[in-house]
């Protein structure tokens, strides 16, 4: 008895989820201005100001919402880019691409390489290294692909619910140059086709979800007004020395950039040279919460939004 009381409560418990999740991202649709203020508030404890935006945060929601932004489904697409990125001339930078695949299922082991990564076109973070294939399986595989939510509804960012979900099997890039235990993430704060500031990641443990970080001007200067004196974002001793390729990744995200009031292009480095990432257009889903106010003013400053 008791245990089919149990199973009936966690058949219930389920359902009201997957009820809650179906309203969640109807109300989200529906009302994308308020889910954002929702989530806003939540953060922040006061509401966005669509009106008068000012700070960084306001006016990423801003253009989520007022702006043109019919090439930005396009663009955060992780796969589809790539177009993008060839057709600017710069199709060198490109990971080199094994597989493109419909879901976990259609992943065949045996036609990959020993080593590669997969990873999701239409999200954040949802990457899967195989450093080695013989200690993996497909069922592994398909068990971290199965069920994953549809990303951009719990965040307000409409865009990303037109991206048709692919999985993309790309070679498995490496750390070489002894900064860091994991690929070392250069970020860089694109306005009107001008870089203005770069967040680097570096020393990512992926079992904590936890790095080091920093925020550096174009010069390689890093910013003193950007972190908190305390909190988990406080700001760290803990200076990298720049890329080798710097000046390349500046002139590249120029290009890159060009068309829009603001873009964040991801780079990486391998043997020196610069590798493309991604291009985002609301870093953080315009919550960020890990610089301070003065920051986020400073960075809103740069954003100049177009005309409507």
């Amino acid at each position: 008895i008791k245990i089919m009381f149990w199973l009936t409560v966690s058949i219930l418990l389920i359902i009201l989820y997957l009820v809650f999740k179906k309203l969640e991202f109807s109300y989200m649709l529906k009302h994308p201005y308020e889910y954002a203020d929702k989530i806003f508030y939540g953060r922040f404890k006061r509401h966005l100001d669509y009106q008068n935006p000012v700070d960084f945060n306001e006016k990423i929601n801003w253009l989520k919402f007022y702006s043109n932004t019919s090439r930005w489904a396009e663009l955060a697409d992780k796969y589809k880019v790539r177009d993008y990125v060839q057709s600017k001339g710069l199709g060198q930078t490109l990971n080199e691409l094994y597989a493109v695949y419909d879901s976990g299922q259609d992943i065949d082991l045996a036609r990959l390489p020993e080593a590669f990564v997969l990873k999701a076109n239409n999200g954040s973070g949802d990457i899967l290294a195989v450093p080695d294939k013989t200690k993996i399986t497909s069922a592994k595989i398909r068990r971290h692909f199965r069920g994953r939510p549809q990303f951009g509804v719990t965040t307000a960012e409409p865009h990303y619910l037109k991206i048709q979900p692919k999985i993309l099997a790309e070679k498995l890039l490496r750390e070489d140059s002894g900064r860091s235990i994991s690929l070392i993430d250069y970020k860089f704060f694109c306005f009107n086709g001008e870089p203005r500031y770069i967040y680097v990641c570096w020393d990512r443990d992926m079992r904590k979800v936890d790095h080091l970080r920093e925020t550096y001007d174009i010069h390689w200067r890093p910013v003193p007004q950007a972190y908190p004196d305390s909190g988990p974002y406080k700001a760290k001793s803990c200076e990298l020395p720049p890329p080798q390729s710097l000046a390349e990744m500046l002139r590249m995200c120029r290009i890159l950039a060009a068309d829009f009031p603001f873009v964040r292009v991801d780079w990486y480095e391998v043997a020196g040279r610069p590798v493309f990432g991604e291009l985002t257009f609301t870093p953080a889903a315009g919550f960020i919460d890990y610089y301070t106010p003065e920051f986020l003013l400073e960075l809103g400053k740069q954003l100049q939004l177009p005309d409507i």
